[in-house]
């Protein structure tokens, strides 16, 4: 069965042969960029909530200068893409994604995005909205794009919710477009690297922020399999697994935030990806601010597993 790949000439190329002895990734989420003000008639609805919160507490520690030197650290690494797994904005509003795709157009290596709670806080037009950033992500989502052997599968979990609530769902209809997709990929002997804002596991949010069909999700990796699933949303640096499997989850703490405790401090996670005869090595190296590594691990991850409920080796550091 052919996947419904999003109409993108990108996204529906040919599987290119890997030319390059291994892929670099650096994998960062919820930047939170520093707004433009807001007009009174955009925070008729839930942003009023989230407006006020930036006001009180949330601009005195998601930083721009925390983001920049996060930034500049990526730099000096030389890695292939960077992948932003949400929540660029703080209210989601037209111009908030006018600024962010600026901010992507201008990062030291080619990015690919997909949305968060925050950029889906209330219901919009596209043309103001999501498709501001199709050139980092595509129209239709799940979308994929194939570098050397690596399919970057990126899947928007963003939703408009009730105030005080932040809460995401994949849904049935793209649900079915990510497991045709995840299976076409694994048949051609791909790395699937999977990118979703809402951590698909129960327990690394509380319910108002969690994925509402974390349990489908979950289900359906564990059908198609994966080599690794990214996220962002829950502010903190995490390393787990797809429940039922061996996949690793792998989460990271927000790109701006400042914070004492160790796993909310700022970070970013650098992933670099060697192709080997029956599979693939990934390693993770967890970055600070200042360039230091606080946490490794390593997988080794097999073509000939179409599910992932079998054990792979992994080791920490």
């Amino acid at each position: 069965m052919t996947p419904d790949l999003p109409a993108d000439p990108l996204a529906s190329r040919p599987t290119s042969p890997v030319t390059t002895p291994h892929v670099t990734l650096a994998h960062i989420s919820d930047p939170h960029l520093p707004p433009p003000p807001v007009h009174w008639r955009a925070a008729l609805n839930k942003r009023a909530l989230s407006l006020l919160s930036w006001k009180k507490h949330r601009q005195y520690v998601h930083l721009a200068q925390t983001c920049a030197a996060l930034v500049k650290d990526i730099g000096h690494t030389g890695v292939d893409t960077i992948l932003v797994s949400g929540d660029l904005t703080n209210f989601g509003t037209p111009d908030e994604f006018a600024e962010a795709a600026r901010w992507l157009e201008a990062l030291p290596a080619p990015a690919l995005v997909i949305p968060g709670n925050h950029d889906c806080m209330v219901r919009q037009p596209a043309s103001v909205g999501l498709s501001q950033w199709e050139h980092w992500s595509a129209r239709q989502y799940p979308y994929v794009r194939i570098q050397n052997g690596i399919a970057i599968v990126g899947v928007n979990s963003g939703i408009p919710t009730a105030p005080f609530m932040a809460y995401g769902r994949v849904g049935r209809r793209q649900r079915e477009r990510l497991e045709a997709l995840l299976e076409h990929l694994g048949q051609e002997g791909l790395c699937r690297v999977v990118m979703i804002h809402h951590p698909p596991k129960r327990g690394l949010v509380p319910w108002r922020k969690s994925l509402l069909d974390h349990r489908e999700v979950a289900a359906l990796l564990r059908r198609t399999g994966a080599e690794i699933v990214l996220h962002g949303h829950s502010h903190d640096a995490t390393l787990t697994h797809i429940a039922g499997t061996d996949i690793p989850l792998l989460g990271v703490a927000s790109a701006s935030l400042t914070d004492e405790r160790p796993h909310r401090q700022a970070c970013w996670n650098h992933l670099t990806i060697h192709p080997y005869e029956g599979g693939w090595h990934i390693d993770l190296a967890r970055h600070r601010l200042d360039g230091s590594v606080s946490e490794r691990a390593s997988w080794k991850r097999s073509r000939q597993e179409r599910s992932g409920r079998k054990q792979a080796g992994r080791t920490d550091a």
